[in-house]
């Protein structure tokens, strides 16, 4: 059996038409008109889906209402989830004082404690019951959204 890696080197050195044969033989439908590279660049991408594993589940529902947004001529609105990536810090002032979090892989760094919500982190800050993705900023109040 051929490796994934030998098979994906490969693919730089096809001709079109031989990629287009190995589009037939990867998607088992004929090859939309386009060009050799993004050709290559699909056959690779499917292969790879095919050998490692696809999308989350919850990746591919994001999609789906993305495409459902822009097919409605909707704006496409990130989630706050998609945008906080590990390494990312928020910074807020309140009261005086600033205060800052670091997003890590599954939890929030506040002042050398993890948190498993920003919500905690936000209760601890003000003392009060605040939702933490708006006390840091992330999401539109209604009145901003009108």
């Amino acid at each position: 059996m051929v490796r994934l890696d030998d098979k994906l080197a490969a693919l730089a050195t096809m001709s079109p038409a031989q990629l287009r044969g190995e589009w037939l033989q990867t998607f088992g439908n004929a090859a939309p008109p386009l060009g050799h590279r993004l050709l290559a660049l699909a056959i690779a991408s499917r292969l790879q889906e095919k050998a490692r594993g696809g999308l989350s589940a919850k990746l591919v529902r994001e999609v789906d209402t993305l495409v459902r947004q822009v097919g409605r001529g909707g704006e496409i609105k990130a989630s706050a989830s998609a945008t906080l990536r590990p390494g990312t810090q928020l910074v807020r002032e309140w009261r005086g004082s600033t205060h800052r979090v670091m997003i890590l892989d599954e939890a929030y760094l506040y002042r050398d404690e993890r948190y498993g919500s920003l919500s905690e982190i936000a209760r601890k800050i003000t003392g009060a019951h605040w939702s933490g993705p708006r006390f840091f900023g992330l999401t539109k109040t209604a009145g901003a959204a009108a």
